[in-house]
């Protein structure tokens, strides 16, 4: 591959997924990372993305406001007070089932998402550790004498009602997390899961980092539709709750790349062994 082709591919990551990892380059242009990282600085220099640690991410320009543009990106503007009511009965659904992999003593991680705010309202009041950094989870279990919440503190978003940047991140060094109960905006047609914008999934994936077994719990609207920021591949997760799958094709791709699929309306959830 020609240089040219290399930083052509570079710059239409970036424009996909709104950054880009040096590691994840080095896979997919088959070059070493010292060349990864002089295309980077080449593209900086022309003022097509900003360099950050491990990576790089696209420089935001001023929206012309022309209809259409940023429509991807769009999607994630409700706010958390909104989204608390899309498929609200979905999420309960969910939550309950996530329940089945909580026990006591367990040290757990929730994030900022609707739907881990009711599995929050859904936990027992039995000994637990529980880190996010959701204002409205910390809220919900300040009345639980049992629980330990804390807080992953940082930038305080008001539309979100959750906390992000470098500040959030700097706890979770600290802990050993057993789970990750996390959501999305989407799992796309190429395997890949996805938030509304780059801080988001930024945060996301440091936050899946730090815990041994993740749980990933998303309703049926999510599937196989377009979203901004990628996080991780599916096969990155180990369990997924849903209250249905409706493609096959998906749910088989899933259990062959290991992921647990349950499926809260069937019988038996799970198509492998489930280990709690």
């Amino acid at each position: 591959m020609l240089p040219i082709e290399r930083q052509q591919r570079i710059i239409n990551e970036i424009n996909i997924n709104g950054r880009v990892i040096v590691s994840e380059l080095v896979t997919l242009c088959q070059v070493s990372q010292e060349t990864i990282r002089r295309d980077l600085s080449q593209l900086e220099k022309r003022g097509l993305l900003q360099r950050s640690h491990g990576g790089a991410v696209l420089i935001k320009k001023q929206s012309t406001g022309t209809p259409g543009n940023n429509r991807i990106a769009k999607e994630n503007e409700l706010s958390f007070r909104q989204r608390i009511n899309e498929h609200a009965d979905e999420k309960m659904i969910i939550a309950k089932r996530a329940l089945d992999f909580i026990s006591p003593g367990d040290c757990i991680l929730l994030d900022s998402s609707t739907t881990c705010w009711y599995l929050a309202r859904q936990l027992p009041d039995i000994e637990l550790t529980v880190l996010t950094n959701s204002l409205r989870i910390v809220q919900t279990l300040a009345a639980r004498g049992s629980i330990r919440t804390i807080c992953l503190g940082g930038e305080y978003s008001d539309r979100d009602e959750d906390f992000h940047g470098v500040v959030a991140e700097q706890p979770l060094r600290e802990f050993q997390i057993n789970k990750i109960f996390f959501s999305c905006s989407s799992l796309g047609n190429d395997g890949y899961l996805r938030e509304g914008n780059e801080n988001n999934a930024h945060l996301k994936q440091q936050l899946l980092l730090a815990a041994e077994r993740k749980h990933l719990l998303m309703d049926g609207s999510k599937f196989l539709r377009p979203s901004f920021a990628r996080i991780c591949h599916y096969r990155d997760v180990d369990f997924l709750i849903t209250d249905q799958l409706k493609d096959k094709e998906l749910e088989q791709e899933l259990a062959w790349n290991g992921v647990n699929v349950i499926v809260c309306s069937q019988r038996y959830q799970s198509m492998q062994l489930i280990k709690n």
